[in-house]
């Protein structure tokens, strides 16, 4: 070999070495942001799409109550996947209470938090020191995380059902043009509840003025019926003044 050639050999071999790292560390990097999709899994992770019908879970909290899915059916829902040592979960957090929680939980908004296999106490000092105001519940093991999202799959997340148990929207970590989208999403199920409400509770009041109108014999059963007619016009009333309420905070 030629002194040149052992030369231009020497010189390749070590641009080599000093690029390996650099490419090494961007591969890690790709890696990190982009999760390789499995079977049943989309790119971001998640086991399930818009328009499934969410997984059954039971939730249990700090201090030791428990809800489930099926108690909260009928509402519209958001859960929040998050943790202690996430600092992307920290920044959106503050948002979720400001943006979401604080105006929505009037118009019967459910979100609820879920910290990621974190005993009760940090769980507790996490939701203290985040200055948060919604419920976070705990999920030791990950296993209502795993309903939803893959073994590899990353935290902050963000799922909304509506009131028939199915998933409207999907959120993966914390872009603000995303949770603009998911405030609308929520608004939007909140504002299609209040319709349909109102327009049971008003055929229920036309219905039981027609009854009323129509007389009866019984004092008994007209009085229950008069007694009842006044609840439902009251609860229309309520959902009247949500609908208000909704359309003064619509987002933009």
């Amino acid at each position: 070999m030629t002194n040149q050639c052992i030369k231009d050999s020497t010189i390749k071999r070590f641009a080599w070495l000093k690029l390996t790292p650099i490419l090494l560390s961007v591969s890690i990097a790709e890696n990190q942001s982009k999760i390789v999709p499995l079977p049943g899994m989309d790119d971001r992770g998640y086991i399930v799409k818009v328009g499934d019908l969410a997984p059954d879970f039971d939730l249990e909290f700090p201090d030791g109550s428990t809800i489930s899915f099926e108690q909260l059916r009928g509402s519209v829902i958001m859960l929040q996947f998050t943790a202690s040592w996430c600092s992307v979960c920290r920044t959106e957090m503050p948002h979720i209470e400001k943006e979401i929680w604080k105006p929505y939980k009037k118009a019967g908004l459910k979100l609820i938090g879920i910290d990621l296999d974190e005993p009760a106490d940090i769980v507790t000092r996490f939701a203290k020191n985040m200055k948060i105001s919604y419920p976070l519940a705990l999920d030791i093991g990950a296993k209502i995380f795993h309903k939803f999202a893959a073994e590899s799959a990353g935290v902050t997340r963000n799922i909304i059902i509506n009131p028939e148990g199915q998933i409207v929207f999907l959120t993966r970590l914390f872009d603000p043009v995303e949770f603009r989208e998911m405030v609308r999403a929520i608004h939007y199920q909140l504002s299609e509840k209040n319709n349909s409400e109102i327009k049971w509770f008003e055929s229920e009041v036309n219905r039981l003025k027609k009854e009323v109108k129509v007389g009866n014999k019984n004092p008994t059963e007209k009085y229950e019926k008069n007694r009842l007619l006044l609840e439902v016009k009251h609860e229309l009333r309520r959902v009247n003044r949500l609908k208000l309420y909704l359309s003064r905070t619509k987002p933009d």
